[in-house]
């Protein structure tokens, strides 16, 4: 049994892997790689909250880069999910949980 955090992250992964496909080539390979990382979190894998992380983190990077800092609510927006994904990934309680129990 995961903790709520990561439970809701795994689920995130899966959500954002799907809405990626469409966003663009870079996205698209993003969430590609989500969908193993979605897949191994849930199965207790740590390469697998390995790779979540790494994909959160690039998708908030793409996303920096597309949007820029010039329209601050387009930004916004755009982060929205990738830094709540990043942010239960990276919670006290998902990193605790990926430390003691995954293999």
């Amino acid at each position: 049994m995961h903790p709520q955090t990561l439970a809701s992250a795994t689920m995130l992964l899966y959500i954002e892997g799907i809405f990626n496909l469409v966003r663009g080539q870079t996205l698209f390979l993003v969430g590609i790689a989500m969908f193993p990382a979605a897949w191994a979190i849930a199965n207790d894998k740590r390469w697998g909250w390995r790779l979540g992380v790494g994909t959160a983190v690039a998708a908030v990077l793409i996303r920096l880069t597309w949007y820029g800092f010039g329209n601050p609510m387009a930004l916004a927006f755009a982060l929205l999910f990738p830094v709540v994904l990043l942010a239960l990934l990276i919670h006290p309680q998902s990193r605790e949980h990926q430390k003691i129990w995954f293999n």
